[in-house]
C-alpha cells in the first residue's frame, strides 16, 4: 500500500513539472526559441554553460512555484497575467466592442467604428477601462453588453460603473476571487467616540475594509445565504459603543429569539413574540416623536450622546412580523410604526436593520423606504431587481448567481447608487457570548406585557339588556303552528 502511494505521488509530480514545462513553453514560445539557438550555439562552440544557466533558471523557477506558491503567484505568475491581458485587450479592442454589439457601421461604406479606450489600466487587481460611447450610446446600452463583455475577456465578474452625469462609464473585470475565502470577523480596536457614520463589516471585492453606512438597511437572502453573518458583524462592529452608552440596541426575534438571545446581554430591549415587537415598535416611535420635539429648531442632524444615543432596531424575518402573523391588528401596528421610522427616523438616529427571505412587494409594503439594500444569494433575477432596483443585474449584481458556497456574500447598494460586491466576516458562536459578556449594554429594559381587559362573570348583569331578552338563563322555544295541508 505504501508503495503504491509513493508511486502515484511520484507521478502526480513528474506530472506537474512536465506540465507546467510545456505551458511555459507554449506560452512564452519566442523566448523558448531565442533559448534553444543559445543552447545549440554553445553545443556548437563546446560551451555547456548556456544550458547549465537555463536548466538551473527552470528548476529555480519551478521550486519557487512548487513550495511557495502565494509568493510566486504574487511576484511572477499575476504580473505576468496582467500584462499580457492588458497587451491583449490593448490589440483586440476593436473585435471585441464588434463582437459584444458596441460598434457600429456607417450604412453603404465598410468602415466600422467603435467606442474609443481611455484609460486602460489594473487598478486593485482589477482591469479597468473608461470606452468614450459613440453618439446615440448610452450607459444602459453598456450595460446589457456586461455579460458579453465578461465572456469576451474570459473575467470572472464585470461591473459597469457609470460617472455622476450618467454620461460615461466605466468597465470594470474582476478576473479573481478576494472574496472566496471565509474569514472570522473581528472586534474593532477603536474609541467609541470616533463616529458612527459607518462600521467595518467585512471585505469588498477590491480587497479593502466594507465600510457599512450606518442607515436604515434592508438584507435579503435566501436560506443558508448568510444573514447572521452580515447581522452579528455589524452588532461586533458596535461593540464599544454599546458598552459605552452611545448605541442602544433593540432586537426582534420572532424565531423564538434563537438567534438573538445568545448575544442578548448586548440588547437594551429584545422582544420575542408578535405582541412585544410591536410594543417595542410603538415605544421607539413615541421616542423618536420625542426626541424630533426636543430638536426642532437646534439642530437637523443628531449626534448620539450618552443622555440621546442612536437607537438601532434589529429585525430578524421582517416577514413574520409584517405578513405572516395571524393576529392582523398587530401587523397594521407594526407596519405603521416600521414605517414611521423609516421615514422620520434617520435625522434623530432611530434606524432599522431588517432581514428577511422573501422580497416581494406584497410581504413587505414598506420595502422602498430603506435607502440602503444588501443582497445576499437570490433565487431569480426579479427577486435582485426587487431588492437593489431595475438594472442592477446589468450593472453587475449577480445575486441569484452567488454561489452556497459563499454565505455572507452580496452585493451592497448604497444611497449614492453604487454596487459593491461584498462578504460579511464569519461570527463563531464563542465570540458572540464573549462579545456580550465583554459588552453588555448599561442597562436592559424589559418588555411590559400587554394589557388584557378582565373575563365578565356570568349572571353580573352585563348581559343582552333589550327589552324581552330572557334573564332567567332559560331557552324558551317559540314553535310555529303548521296549517293543515287541505286533501284533494
Amino acid at each position: 500500500m505504501l508503495l503504491i502511494k509513493a508511486l502515484r505521488w511520484c507521478g502526480l509530480e513528474v506530472w506537474w513539472w512536465i506540465s507546467r514545462l510545456v505551458r511555459l513553453l507554449l506560452r512564452y514560445w519566442l523566448w523558448s526559441l531565442f533559448a534553444v539557438i543559445i543552447v545549440n550555439l554553445g553545443v556548437i562552440q563546446e560551451t555547456w554553460w548556456p544550458l547549465v544557466a537555463i536548466i538551473t533558471f527552470l528548476v529555480v523557477l519551478g521550486l519557487w512555484a512548487r513550495i511557495w506558491p502565494v509568493s510566486f503567484d504574487r511576484y511572477v505568475a499575476l504580473p505576468s497575467f496582467r500584462r499580457r491581458t492588458k497587451r491583449w485587450l490593448r490589440r483586440s479592442w476593436v473585435p471585441v466592442m464588434d463582437a459584444c454589439g458596441l460598434a457600429r457601421r456607417i450604412p453603404g461604406e465598410k468602415t466600422m467604428v467603435v467606442p474609443s479606450r481611455r484609460r486602460l489600466r489594473w487598478v486593485n487587481g482589477q482591469l479597468s477601462v473608461q470606452p468614450r460611447l459613440l453618439i446615440g450610446q448610452t450607459v444602459e446600452d453598456v450595460e446589457h453588453a456586461a455579460d458579453r463583455l465578461r465572456t469576451a475577456v474570459g473575467a470572472r465578474r464585470v461591473r459597469i460603473v457609470p460617472d455622476d452625469t450618467y454620461t460615461t462609464c466605466r468597465i470594470v473585470w474582476s478576473f479573481g476571487d478576494p472574496l472566496g475565502e471565509p474569514f472570522l470577523a473581528t472586534i474593532p480596536d477603536r474609541s467609541p467616540d470616533t463616529g458612527l457614520a459607518a462600521v467595518p463589516v467585512g471585505r469588498t471585492e477590491d480587497s479593502t475594509t466594507w465600510w457599512l453606512p450606518l442607515i436604515s438597511t434592508l438584507v435579503a437572502g435566501c436560506t443558508g445565504a448568510g444573514k447572521a453573518s452580515v447581522m452579528w458583524s455589524t452588532i461586533l462592529a458596535l461593540a464599544p459603543s454599546i458598552r459605552s452608552g452611545l448605541v442602544e440596541l433593540h432586537g426582534i426575534d420572532l424565531k423564538g429569539g434563537m438567534e438573538l438571545t445568545m448575544g442578548r446581554r448586548l440588547f437594551t430591549r429584545t422582544a420575542t413574540t408578535p405582541a412585544e415587537a410591536v410594543q417595542l415598535l410603538e415605544d421607539a416611535v413615541t421616542r423618536l416623536e420625542e426626541r424630533t420635539h426636543a430638536l426642532a429648531g437646534r439642530v437637523r442632524d443628531h449626534r448620539p450622546t450618552v443622555a440621546e444615543p442612536l437607537v438601532l432596531i434589529v429585525v430578524d424575518e421582517l416577514a413574520s412580523l409584517v405578513a405572516y402573523s395571524a393576529e392582523r391588528d398587530l401587523v397594521k401596528r407594526a407596519e405603521a410604526a416600521l414605517s414611521r421610522l423609516l421615514s422620520a427616523g434617520r435625522a434623530p438616529k432611530f434606524l432599522v436593520i431588517a432581514f428577511l427571505q422573501d422580497p416581494r412587494k406584497e410581504t413587505v409594503k414598506m420595502r422602498h423606504l430603506f435607502p440602503q439594500s444588501l443582497g445576499l444569494r437570490l433565487r431569480d433575477r426579479e427577486e435582485v431587481a426587487m431588492v437593489l432596483g431595475d438594472g442592477a443585474v446589468h450593472a453587475g449584481a449577480a445575486c441569484h448567481k452567488i454561489s452556497r458556497a459563499l454565505p455572507g456574500t452580496g452585493y451592497v447598494l448604497g444611497d449614492t447608487g453604487d454596487i459593491v460586491r461584498v462578504r460579511a466576516g464569519y461570527v463563531t458562536d464563542d465570540l458572540i457570548t464573549t462579545t456580550a459578556t465583554t459588552f453588555a449594554a448599561p442597562k436592559q429594559v424589559p418588555i411590559p406585557p400587554p394589557a388584557t381587559s378582565k373575563p365578565t362573570p356570568r349572571g353580573s348583569g352585563t348581559g343582552d339588556s333589550r327589552p324581552g331578552s330572557d334573564t332567567s338563563g332559560s331557552n324558551r322555544r317559540r314553535t310555529r303552528t303548521r296549517r293543515p295541508i287541505a286533501e284533494g
